[in-house]
């Protein structure tokens, strides 16, 4: 397998459909596939919905209809495509993998057969119209496991005859002895998670497959080091090819809804041209410097999808401009990447990180409710059954573990003394990934206010919401997390009444 340099394509019809344009670097209009290919992306991935047609918001994209006219582009074009299985009418990730409405009341061996039968089926039907992929995923994002609830991975021996139900339709499929399987989980800068999963499904019968994919978003998923250990512990403990199946970098700030100040501070580079140029530098320097040559290559998620909406993903994160013309990754592809591992490595060790939780806040604190006692005195807790706690270093940080989905509000009931401007304070500390919510809010009689926070596992990151509140006022304030499994930490909530 010659080194990936792969772009998720998924999108593609929705873009044009919604009449886009694409240019080279000198403004003429480009069909953007053959251009990106050109220019040295030389695999595509694409994902399939079961029906999305039982999903309005999908458009109806990503059927197997739609998936066998892509497909046909892309052999148009001469390169090879990874086929992403969600399992799902509509997105399968960390925080959401819910059954395909065909299958809602099915469970057991019925399940089983389902995911067999349809994965065999839809690679026959690419098969017949000769648009075969050369890779396949039996699943997407699937580190909380597949098809809940009956896949959680809570429960390894059901997840793990819902994977090898899929690798087996992969196998038996007509071109089965040419794809190679990969199974793919997220937080690609987190070694334990990827032990912990890999190690359960094998000790509970998984199938034989070929490649582990992880997501890395270096905005989520931890720091460069954080993927640099985790692919050199991967590939000593279970010797298996590694490809990084979603990356991505912000070309420019949107919303804080994605790529806003707060993941700009975790990603390590200003969210500019070069700083994505850079980051991608880094990432493909160390899949590529893999022990054993198991380091395959990279596939960038969406890169030419388009939007208006700066929370969307298509505002900031592309490898177009917001008009269509290419930046500098996209130009430099065949010619820049992969750099060496050594220089990556020496790139990533200059990489500068702030840990913010010291910033200073002007006003007098006049509630300090960091204090916590063992059984939560004083504190609104719904106290979720899925979820671990300990209070650690005198009473001031809540430390927390989720085993699998979770959300719950930590908070405190006050009545406010004076009128004012107030600044609401905390600490927060944690995993990040896709779906992953924390929010620092103020609950009035009549309203909420809310703030998002977007957490480093290394680094604190202050979150501070400010309100304007009357003397008198009840309110309960405090913080949110509404996640796939995670761990957290919570420390220094305060409010400050502004001088």
């Amino acid at each position: 397998m010659d080194y990936i340099k792969g772009m998720d394509i998924s999108s593609y019809q929705e873009m044009l459909d919604k009449g886009y344009e694409y240019y080279d670097e000198d403004g003429k209009k480009v069909d953007i596939l053959k251009y990106a290919v050109e220019k040295g992306f030389n695999y595509a991935r694409v994902r399939i919905w079961n029906n999305p047609l039982n999903v309005p918001e999908s458009g109806g994209y990503c059927s197997l209809e739609e998936t066998i006219k892509l497909a046909r582009k892309i052999k148009e074009i001469g390169i090879p495509y990874l086929l992403d299985f969600h399992y799902s009418d509509w997105w399968a990730d960390p925080g959401n993998q819910k059954k395909p409405k065909d299958w809602e009341y099915l469970s057991g061996i019925d399940l089983i057969n389902a995911v067999y039968s349809y994965t065999k089926e839809v690679l026959n039907v690419l098969s017949d119209n000769g648009v075969s992929p050369s890779m396949v995923q039996v699943g997407n994002e699937i580190r909380c496991g597949m098809l809940w609830p009956d896949g959680n991975s809570d429960d390894y021996r059901c997840l793990v005859k819902l994977i090898n139900a899929g690798i087996k339709g992969v196998k038996d499929s007509n071109n089965g002895k040419n794809i190679k399987i990969m199974l793919h989980l997220d937080q690609g800068g987190r070694y334990h998670y990827f032990e912990e999963w890999f190690d359960g499904v094998i000790r509970n019968g998984l199938d034989d497959f070929d490649v582990i994919g992880l997501s890395y978003y270096p905005f989520w998923h931890g720091t460069y080091q954080d993927l640099d250990d985790t692919l050199t512990k991967l590939e000593k403990r279970y010797k298996k090819d590694l490809i990084i199946a979603e990356v991505a970098y912000g070309y420019r700030l949107g919303d804080d809804s994605l790529f806003g100040k707060g993941q700009e501070r975790l990603g390590g580079y200003k969210a500019s041209e070069d700083g994505q140029f850079k980051a991608m530098q880094i990432i493909s320097g160390l899949i590529h410097g893999v022990d054993n040559s198991r380091g395959k290559g990279f596939f960038y998620w969406e890169p030419f999808m388009r939007s208006n909406d700066s929370s969307g993903w298509g505002y900031c994160m592309g490898l177009v401009d917001e008009n269509g013309n290419p930046l500098k990754t996209l130009k430099e592809m065949k010619t820049a990447f992969p750099i060496d591992v050594d220089d990556a490595r020496n790139m990533y060790s200059k990489v500068k990180y702030t840990d913010d939780s010291t910033k200073h806040i002007e006003g007098k604190n006049v509630i300090r409710i960091d204090g916590f006692k063992n059984n939560l005195e004083g504190w609104n807790y719904s106290n979720p059954d899925n979820v671990d706690y300990e209070i650690t270093e005198e009473n001031n940080v809540f430390k927390f573990g989720s085993t699998g989905n979770v959300k719950f509000e930590l908070s405190q009931n006050q009545v406010i003394e004076n009128t004012g401007n107030y600044k609401l304070a905390v600490d927060y500390r944690g995993d990040n990934t896709t779906g992953v919510s924390v929010k620092l809010f103020i609950k009035f009689p009549d309203y909420r206010r809310e703030i998002n926070i977007y957490p480093s596992d290394k680094m604190w990151t202050k979150g501070i919401l400010d309100v304007h509140m009357e003397c008198g006022t009840e309110v309960e304030m405090g913080v949110e997390v509404d996640s796939p499994k995670i761990t957290g930490e919570i420390r220094n909530v305060a409010l400050y009444l502004e001088k």
